[in-house]
Parts: structure tokens; sequence; C-alpha cells
């Protein structure tokens, strides 16, 4: 299992995306938890991207449009943490990668 942290430019962006949309909260919610279990749960999509942004990072599913951008930090050999690093849209001129 695995810690999941939020940096703090994810962390606003999820706090704009999710205020008053319970809907969207609770998937969000359902996907970290799956990604704290299996981060390639086949449910996820999850794959390698290039993030505009932060280079090359992971990339899962929240919504159709939605993606969260994340990678693995190893603090130590017992601890293993991701980080979500962007949150946001797939397509269109603001998306995340």
């Amino acid at each position: 299992m695995y810690n999941i942290v939020f940096r703090p430019f994810a962390s606003k962006k999820t706090t704009k995306l999710i205020k008053n949309n319970y809907t969207l909260e609770n998937q969000l919610t359902s996907v970290l938890i799956k990604l704290k279990n299996n981060p390639f749960d086949t449910s996820l999509g999850t794959h390698k991207v290039i993030s505009k942004r932060f280079d090359n990072k992971y990339s899962s599913k929240i919504t159709g449009d939605l993606r969260l951008i994340w990678d693995f930090n190893l603090e130590t050999e017992k601890l293993e943490i991701i980080e979500i690093y962007d949150i946001g849209g797939h397509s269109g001129t603001n998306g995340v990668y």
C-alpha cells in the first residue's frame, strides 16, 4: 500500500475542482483509494506521459477527461509514496499533458 501526498499546486487545483461538486469528490476519493492499493489497476488507465509542466510522470483517469498526474517518491526503503503533481483535463489548450 502506498501513501499519497498532494504537492501544493495539485492541492489547490483539487480543492477548486471539487468545491461544491460532491459527485466529482466521490469519484476522486474512489480513484485515490485504488491508486493507494494498486497504481496500475486497469480501471485507472495508468500510463506514462510527458507532462507539459512536470516532464515524465504517470497519468491516471478520474473521469472521461479528468486526469491525475503523479509519480513515485521512494523516501525510504520501507515507505512508498505517490506524489500527486497535477489534476486537470486531458484535452484542450489547458490540458495537463
